[in-house]
């Protein structure tokens, strides 16, 4: 019998970035045939286990799971403080999921009160994770501290979250990329562009525009308005405008908007679709908008032109890992928004020297990956 390993995330709420985090992962696994016995730990959901292709699929509130030997934080924003500590904030989360989703309010009530991790394990790595931001008056930055510092080995995906770690003493942390970057994407398709066979009869540029609910007091939900009147104004316009929803379950208040609209809409699906041929999907596009950091960065994989919302850290940062890339950022002004779009019009654009960059980075995490688990 080989080693145990459990592969930790933000799986199992059908947000089509971490499962696709989760789905990389594991192709890393099935490459490279090491002899280990993988789960992955998340939300209960049913799905997950129709997307993995050998591994195995466990609760993070199942307290019963036995012994890992590693245990790897596997991609994401896993660590993170928005918020103080005050009451405040959360009583008003409360009643919100109470209202729109009680169903994400009963698992995040079971995640409270269930183990700091999900299983016990005898050695703990980090893998292209992405740290804050932090509050500074939120209490429960020395727990995320502790953890971190307490991993065997640690790859964070950008020199923000290394210099998080920097200003906590930890050495030994390396830059990684996220894992998504790396060749165990699996995805290397031709990218569509107009004027190719694929466009051939399209007049109009498809602009895929993915949303998000934001539930944290920073401002960050206020794009929202703008937004919506941008599209509006553009309706008969050169652009063809597709809202993207990445997570159901999740984004409940902009569903209800595009519904209400009857605006067009893409919706990952995971009970129906795979990650690849929700790909081939996203291909179809010209270009994005994206309030979802994961949007960015399969619009760079597919070489599209995109606008990040800034409507946290994560997406500047991209923007800036990415040559060509435009930023929106707050008070997300119309105007700023107007002039971001324009790199929907420069037909020379291209950022495959950004993505062969951080792909380099990623694969590079994933080979220390590999030979930390053959030394074990």
């Amino acid at each position: 019998m080989g080693k145990t390993v459990v592969v930790k995330g933000a799986y199992g709420e059908a947000n089509f970035g971490d499962d696709a985090l989760m789905c990389t992962i594991e192709n890393f696994f099935l490459r490279n045939d090491l002899c280990v016995n993988v789960d992955f730990c998340g939300s209960s959901s049913d799905y997950c286990q129709r997307l993995l292709k050998k591994s195995g699929y466990v609760d993070v509130n199942d307290n019963k799971k036995a012994a890992a030997d590693v245990l790897i934080y596997g991609g994401g924003t896993q660590f993170f403080l928005f918020n103080s500590n005050k009451g405040g904030f959360y009583l008003k989360l409360f009643w919100k999921l109470l209202t729109d989703d009680p169903g994400l309010l009963v698992r995040k009530i079971r995640s409270k009160f269930s183990r700091k991790q999900p299983v016990p394990a005898k050695k703990s790595v980090g893998l292209g994770l992405g740290l804050g931001p932090f509050n500074p008056e939120n209490d429960k930055i020395e727990k995320v501290k502790s953890l971190v510092g307490q991993m065997d080995m640690l790859y964070v995906r950008d020199a923000t979250s290394l210099s998080y770690c920097k200003d906590w003493g930890y050495d030994g942390v390396n830059e990684g990329a996220d894992i998504c970057y790396s060749s165990f994407l699996n995805y290397d398709k031709a990218v569509q562009r107009n004027g190719t066979e694929y466009h051939k009869e399209q007049k109009r540029k498809k602009i895929g525009v993915i949303v998000r609910d934001w539930k944290y007091e920073n401002g960050g939900n206020d794009y929202q308005d703008t937004l919506l009147r941008m599209i509006e104004e553009h309706r008969e316009s050169d652009y063809e405008f597709t809202f993207i929803i990445f997570s159901t379950l999740r984004d409940v208040e902009w569903r209800k908007i595009i519904n209400e609209g009857g605006y067009p809409v893409l919706e990952w699906d995971p009970f129906k679709s795979g990650i690849e041929q929700f790909m081939d999907t996203l291909n179809g596009f010209d270009g994005f908008i994206t309030a979802r950091y994961h949007g960015g960065v399969m619009g760079s994989v597919l070489n599209k032109p995109v606008v990040c919302i800034a409507i946290e850290p994560k997406l500047s940062i991209l923007s800036e890992q990415i040559n060509g890339f435009r930023l929106w950022d707050m008070p997300f002004r119309h105007s700023d928004l107007k002039q971001a779009m324009r790199v929907f019009e420069e037909s020379d654009f291209d950022c495959s020297d950004s993505v062969k960059s951080l792909r380099k980075k990623a694969d590079a995490m994933f080979d220390s990956l590999h030979q930390y688990l053959c030394e074990l």
